[in-house]
C-alpha cells in the first residue's frame, strides 16, 4: 500500500520499478536516456523503453540492478557452439520461483501430480531458466518424484522408465520441449500415455527432418502420444522473462499473470498497433526486478488483453545485421 493506505495501481508498480533500474543498473540507464525517457519524463507503463532481446547477449555491460558479486544465478539462452548466448542474472532466486508458482496457479493449470520431464535435471543444466522451472514446480507439486528427467548428464535421452510409468495406466503430465517430441517421434521413442494425461511443450524446433506448423505439430504430437489435443499445453517464455505465458492447444491467446503486461508495436512507427493490427510483441514483466521489466521480443503478436496476445510467430527478419551494435551503442552511449 502506498502512504493514503490505497493498493497502488499497476502504473504505480511498474514505474517504481523503472525508477529502481534506471537508478540501479547503468547500462539500461543509458538505452533509455538515448531513447529520451527518464522517470521524469515517463508517466505510463506503456512509456516504459523496452531492451529488444539482444541486449542480454551483450555481457560486456550486463543487465543488473546488483554487483557481480552478488550474483547468485545466471541463466543462458540457447544457442549452437557460434551462436552469442544472452545471460540473465539473479541476485535472488526467490521472486523469480515465486512467479512460476503463482503464475501457474492464476492460470488455473493443473497439479502436476505424476510429473515426467523430456529435459535433464536441473543440477545437469544449472544455465537452464526452463530446467529451472521445471524443478520449481516438481519440488512444490511432486518432491518424491525428483528421478524424472529422462535426459541425463551426457544429453542421452532414456524413454524406458516413462514407458514403464504409462504401463502403469495412472495419467502423466509430460513435460518437454516441442524440439525434444520430435526427436523422440523421429528416433521412435514416444510413448502411448494413459488416459487423461496432459502435456506441457514450450520452445521451437528447429534442425528437425520436416518443418511443422504448429497446429501440424500438435496434431502430430497428440496422435504419438496418445494425447487429446486440447491436454496439450503451450508456455511462451524466455529466459529473459521471469514470467510464463500460456495457452491450451486450441485457445486463441496466451495469457499471462497480472504483474505482467503486453504491448504490440507498429514496426514502422515504433507506437502501439491499432487494435487488431499485428505488430512485435513487448511484455512487461516486474518479476524481472533484478534485471530489466521491459523487454522487445522477436515475435509477431497480436494484443487481445492487457496480458494476452495471439501469436504469430517469429519475425522472419529477426536477427539483421548490425542490430546487436546498434544496441550496443545505445547501452554505452553517454
Amino acid at each position: 500500500m502506498n502512504g493514503r493506505g490505497t493498493v497502488p495501481s499497476f502504473d504505480d508498480l511498474a514505474l517504481a520499478v523503472f525508477r529502481h533500474q534506471f537508478q540501479l543498473n547503468e547500462p539500461y540507464r543509458r538505452y533509455a536516456m538515448a531513447r529520451g525517457r527518464t522517470p521524469e519524463t515517463v508517466a505510463r507503463w506503456q512509456e516504459i523503453p523496452a531492451v529488444p532481446t539482444d541486449a542480454f547477449k551483450l555481457t560486456r555491460h550486463p543487465l543488473r540492478c546488483f554487483p557481480a558479486s552478488e550474483t547468485r544465478a545466471i541463466f543462458r539462452t540457447s544457442g549452437t557452439t557460434r551462436d552469442i548466448r544472452g545471460e540473465h542474472a539473479f541476485d535472488d532466486l526467490t521472486l523469480y520461483e515465486t512467479s512460476i508458482l503463482q503464475g501457474w496457479r492464476h492460470a488455473g493449470l493443473p497439479v502436476p501430480e505424476n510429473p515426467w520431464f523430456v529435459f535433464q535435471a536441473p543440477t545437469n543444466a544449472p544455465d537452464s531458466s526452463l530446467g529451472h522451472m521445471f524443478g520449481t514446480l516438481q519440488q512444490a507439486h511432486a518432491p518424491d518424484a525428483a528421478d524424472r528427467w529422462l535426459i541425463d548428464a551426457t544429453g542421452r535421452l532414456n524413454p524406458a522408465p516413462l514407458a514403464r510409468a504409462a504401463a502403469e495406466g495412472r495419467p502423466i503430465a509430460l513435460f518437454a520441449t516441442a524440439l525434444g517430441l520430435l526427436r523422440m517421434i523421429e528416433a521412435d521413442q514416444h510413448v502411448t500415455l494413459p488416459a487423461g494425461s496432459w502435456m506441457f511443450e514450450t520452445g521451437g524446433y528447429k534442425g528437425v527432418k520436416v518443418e511443422l506448423e504448429p497446429a501440424a505439430f500438435r496434431a502430430l504430437v497428440a496422435e504419438r502420444f496418445a494425447i487429446e489435443p486440447s491436454h496439450l499445453l503451450n508456455e511462451y517464455g524466455m529466459t529473459e522473462l521471469s514470467s510464463p505465458f500460456y495457452a491450451w492447444n486450441g485457445e486463441a491467446s496466451h495469457r499471462g499473470s497480472p504483474w505482467t503486461r503486453i504491448r504490440v508495436v507498429d514496426p514502422e512507427t515504433g507506437e502501439t498497433a491499432a487494435e487488431g493490427q499485428p505488430g512485435y510483441l513487448e511484455i512487461l514483466d516486474l518479476a524481472n526486478l533484478g534485471s530489466v521489466a521491459a523487454i522487445r521480443t522477436q515475435d509477431l503478436a497480436i494484443a487481445t488483453g492487457d496480458t494476452t496476445f495471439t501469436l504469430l510467430g517469429r519475425d522472419p527478419a529477426a536477427l539483421p545485421r548490425g542490430c546487436s551494435r546498434r544496441t550496443d551503442d545505445l547501452l554505452t552511449s553517454p
